[in-house]
């Protein structure tokens, strides 16, 4: 397995333009808390910054400043981890545990962003994995006895 397999497709984005009570506005319609914000330089959107729902109360708290006054581009994180498709799960977990975040933008090859990867995303997985190793387990004696 792989990121690109594991991350949740379509990617929630904005531009840095966008105000925050849009973005606000966008985590909650679409049930994520997170969104990438993206600028478009060329023919694709690339990844410039993350915003999560505890940067949103933060920009709140700390400046506060009414929402539509304030861009994702404002408040965004910059320069976030960003994983390719192709990192193995177990790189990914680490790269994630050295940055001390619980999501990243997940890009192809060429750059264009194709999804987005969380902890859930991961224990899921992982879960499944060690699911399956528990009904092997299980199983082993029967084949002995066999």
């Amino acid at each position: 397995m792989n990121a690109g397999q594991v991350c949740t497709k379509g990617a929630v984005s904005v531009s840095a333009s966008a105000p925050l009570s849009e973005v606000a506005q966008l985590m909650c319609d679409r049930h994520v808390g997170a969104v990438v914000v993206t600028v478009t330089p060329s023919d694709r959107p690339v990844v410039a910054g993350i915003i999560t729902d505890r940067d949103i109360v933060r920009a709140q708290l700390e400046r506060t400043a009414d929402l539509s006054r304030l861009s994702a581009g404002d408040i965004m994180t910059r320069d976030p981890l960003v994983l390719n498709e192709q990192e193995s799960i177990g790189k990914a977990v680490q790269r994630l545990r050295q940055r001390g975040v619980r999501r990243a933008p997940v890009i192809n090859n060429s750059g264009a962003l194709i999804g987005v990867i969380s902890t859930d995303d991961l224990l899921a997985q992982v879960s499944e994995e060690l699911l399956a190793l528990a009904h092997l387990v299980e199983e082993q004696p029967k084949h002995e006895s066999a």
